[in-house]
């Protein structure tokens, strides 16, 4: 009878912590805070600076398009579209983080989850990047399966010039469908892009030391992305 007494107030034990777990998850849901967060906020006041990795910008795609702005091609509310968590692009286009505009770094990483292409000729990952009179100035990382390759790109005065760096992928590469996590890391004056946490190419140049990220298509691209983030970069 003991045994079974004890037994029951296990349970009884095990329902309460599942209650106040729930409940203090509906908390952190109605003051806008995620359990990453306060793991993050809580492990920074005990002295563990890399308890976790605190974004600059981070964006899940699970509200509206507040966060960005289209700045070429046809509209956004046609070339772009903000549904099921997703950011998809089509046609040729470009569009900014807005929170990417006031980061307090030049160095950081743009993460990309789950970036996945359906058709078309590619697309490109902006960084250090403005516009000048309406004209792209800064670069791109581009998944570009029109040419076979991904490559970094210098815009100058709104004018894409040819790669700086290139990697050839091999013939029987599967650019379509297969969703990618793409990164590209930004240091000085070399930049690092890695696809599925591998390192693909590194390129360097040291015309431009500020400025925002974003994301362009062209052609009859359609994709789509999961999450965007940007991160310090880590060591």
């Amino acid at each position: 009878m003991h045994k079974q007494t004890r037994a029951q107030g296990m349970v009884e034990y095990a329902l309460l912590i599942i209650l106040i777990a729930a409940a203090v998850l509906l908390a952190l849901r109605l003051f806008g805070l995620s359990v990453r967060q306060v793991y993050c906020d809580l492990g920074v006041a005990l002295g563990y600076a890399q308890a976790c990795e605190t974004a600059y910008c981070d964006d899940d795609f699970s509200s509206d398009a507040a966060n960005w702005a289209a700045n070429s091609g046809a509209a956004p509310s046609t070339q772009w579209s903000f549904s099921d968590g997703k950011l998809c692009g089509s046609g040729s286009g470009t569009i900014y983080n807005k929170c990417s505009q006031s980061m307090p770094a030049s160095d950081y990483t743009v993460k990309l989850d789950d970036i996945s292409l359906q058709r078309g000729d590619g697309y490109g990952v902006y960084f250090r990047s403005e516009l000048v009179d309406g004209k792209v100035n800064g670069y791109t990382f581009q998944y570009d399966p029109g040419l076979r390759a991904m490559v970094f790109r210098k815009w100058v005065d709104g004018r894409e010039l040819a790669p700086f760096a290139i990697q050839r992928v091999p013939a029987d590469y599967d650019w379509y469908g297969e969703p990618h996590d793409i990164e590209v890391k930004v240091a000085g004056d070399t930049f690092t892009a890695y696809v599925d946490g591998q390192p693909m190419l590194t390129a360097q140049d040291g015309t431009y030391s500020t400025g925002s990220a974003g994301l362009r298509t062209w052609d009859s691209t359609n994709f789509c992305v999961d999450d965007f983030g940007i991160t310090p970069n880590q060591p």
